[in-house]
């Protein structure tokens, strides 16, 4: 029932999606297929949404309208007239031996990706902190308050939720937590792993349409290779799903200007950009842009028509955002604060000082990859000449992305929070919003590889090959990455179907390792995460660690209003020993707490204040 939630909303979007498209959609349906499953989950959860105001039971109401909607659909679809079947721009051409070659490493990425998601799954199967403490807190208002569960955003003890963000994410989980009858966190990890799949499948597809699979592949094995993106991808938080929303306007818009006749598809593309506000409030911010950038290009070009019909959908498409926004939720915290006070942090220079540095940190560190990829990415571009130009609305990327920077940049300047920790825990995740319409128009002007290099095998075994190869690749893949663990998993033990896993919450620098060995440094008090799984009985009881620190100290560790230990920890090691046997299913908070502060790590600028380190933790 979990999986078949997202089936339904897939194949509603899909037929959203087709009764528009301006051609045959199966000479795109490698295009059509990702951008249904992004409409089908935005759709769907408006709908449900929408029921949870008025009924008790919203998942009946919203799956009425919702196979309504489909057999209306599909009728329309009957009656239309068999639509022409025109070429791709490029032409198919037979795969190349770097075709294959490419979409073999790619189709290994996917692997190695899915095997990191369920990883970062079993590790946290409520979710990121995003996850668990906004979007499936709020998604349990809509399930079990019933239509009075707005009155719980107006309660101030939960203003620290965000009551105010849009609920396409949170109706999501809801709805499918609804039709599945209990509130499995495996709904919500499925619903985030369906946007971020819609995302790399649009990217491909799409590119592969307007340039060929050559680009096309390197565009997705930049995206499949950057960890943030892949540990993201199950963790429930909302900057993935607001990127596939983007990008899925930027390529309806597109394809829009193909055929600037095309009423519906501009329609769709307004509805679909309404949708990223729908996502969350940097959305709005997207919507205003792509607006702008439409209507200046229609003003431009002297044919208003296709602005008026994307404004029309974006138009119907806020409708929902406007409800919610303006007679349900409570002001946004950036926004309640008064202004007057804060237009002096427009001339302030440290405050620029700080938003160009923390943005020249996290663009040197995003991703978190080992090498960054930035060089390779500019080494087609030496020869300027040999890259393939935009062309149509292609050439407004580079401005959208660069506005969407410049509207980051001002919430920052008057952001009322204290800077350094709203762009700490926010930055790098704007820029990960980015980063597919990056991708996107690096791939569509990298230059043409080589055609000697596009020479065709003919022999009819070669797609028979690469299957079997990708299987064998897939399976030793699956062993090799099964005993390691998550990237921020300290320790875990299985047995059977039962689990226990410790990760780190908040207060730490992050974990650092030694061949087998890890640790993580705390900045104060700190928490460890442990998650369990399953029924327990068989498991192991206690936890072992070295508590290290660099002078002396006393810690106290906490679970609840329970003193775990407590202890003097001295310069140098001291082992600890927990016992984790009482702990229920679920998430349990262990908070470590000290009497003295941090040492700097050492004498150099920016040198870190060291607390106290968990060493070599191991579940026993």
């Amino acid at each position: 029932m979990t999986l078949g939630v997202v089936v339904s909303a897939w194949v509603l979007g899909c037929l959203i999606v087709a009764l528009p498209w301006p051609r045959a959609v199966r000479s795109d349906l490698a295009v059509v297929l990702p951008l249904g499953l992004f409409v089908g989950l935005g759709v769907t959860s408006t709908l449900f949404f929408l029921a949870s105001l008025v009924s008790f039971q919203p998942a009946v109401i919203s799956g009425g309208i919702e196979l309504t909607l489909a057999v209306i659909i599909i009728w329309r679809l009957q009656l239309r007239p068999p639509a022409a079947i025109v070429p791709t721009t490029p032409p198919h051409r037979r795969m190349s031996w770097l075709d294959w070659a490419l979409a073999t490493v790619l189709v290994q990425m996917a692997v190695a990706a899915g095997i990191v998601a369920w990883r970062a799954y079993l590790t946290e199967p409520y979710g990121g902190w995003d996850g668990w403490a906004i979007w499936n807190m709020h998604a349990r208002f809509m399930l079990r308050a019933g239509s009075s569960w707005p009155d719980l955003l107006a309660a101030p003890p939960l203003n620290w939720t965000h009551p105010d963000y849009p609920r396409l994410v949170s109706a999501s989980v809801a709805r499918g937590w609804s039709w599945a009858g209990t509130e499995t966190p495996a709904a919500a990890a499925l619903v985030s792993v369906a946007f971020a799949t819609s995302l790399v499948a649009l990217l491909v597809a799409f590119v592969a349409r307007q340039r060929g699979r050559t680009p096309a592949f390197l565009g997705g094995l930049i995206l499949l290779g950057t960890p943030f993106f892949v540990t993201f991808s199950s963790n429930e938080h909302a900057d993935l799903p607001l990127a596939a929303g983007m990008l899925a306007a930027v390529v309806l818009v597109i394809l829009a200007g193909e055929n600037a006749a095309n009423r519906g598809l501009w329609l769709l593309a307004g509805v679909v950009t309404a949708l990223t506000a729908w996502t969350k409030n940097e959305g709005l911010l997207f919507a205003v842009v792509l607006g702008t950038l439409v209507c200046g290009r229609a003003w431009r070009s002297g044919a208003p028509r296709p602005a008026v019909f994307f404004l029309a959908g974006l138009a119907f498409g806020l409708l929902p955002v406007g409800v919610f926004k303006l007679l349900l939720a409570p002001a946004n915290d950036l926004m309640a604060a008064p202004l007057g006070p804060r237009l002096a942090q427009l001339v302030d220079p440290a405050r620029h000082k700080l938003i160009l540095a923390s943005l020249w940190r996290d663009l040197g560190g995003f991703g978190e990859w080992r090498v960054l990829p930035y060089l390779a990415m500019a080494v087609p571009y030496f020869s300027w000449r040999i890259r393939r130009p935009f062309v149509g609305f292609e050439r407004a990327i580079p401005l959208l992305i660069g506005l969407m920077l410049a509207g980051f940049y001002g919430v920052y300047l008057l952001s009322p929070q204290d800077l350094t920790w709203h762009l700490d825990t926010s930055l790098v995740r704007l820029l990960l919003q980015l980063w597919p319409l990056t991708l996107l128009g690096w791939s569509l002007t990298v230059p043409s590889v080589d055609s000697a290099l596009y020479h065709e095998p003919r022999q009819r075994w070669t797609p028979r090959v690469f299957v079997v190869a990708n299987i064998l690749a897939a399976v030793v893949l699956v062993v090799a990455l099964n005993g390691q663990l998550a990237a921020n998993e300290l320790a875990v033990k299985r047995s059977g179907m039962a689990r226990v896993g410790v990760t780190l919450g908040e207060g730490w620098f992050g974990i650092e390792r030694l061949g087998d060995v890890r640790w993580a440094w705390s900045s104060g008090e700190a928490t460890l995460l442990v998650h369990t799984i399953g029924k327990n009985h068989g498991l192991p009881a206690k936890l072992r660690f070295e508590l290290r620190s660099l002078t002396p100290r006393q810690v106290t560790i906490r679970s609840g209003g329970t003193v775990l230990w407590s202890g003097a920890v001295p310069v140098g090691a001291t082992q600890v020993e927990l016992s984790i046997r009482e702990f229920s299913n679920g998430v349990t908070p262990i908070v470590l707490a000290t009497d003295s502060p941090g040492v700097p790590e050492s004498s150099a600028a920016g040198a870190r204040t060291l607390v106290f380190a968990v060493h070599d933790l191991r579940v026993r």
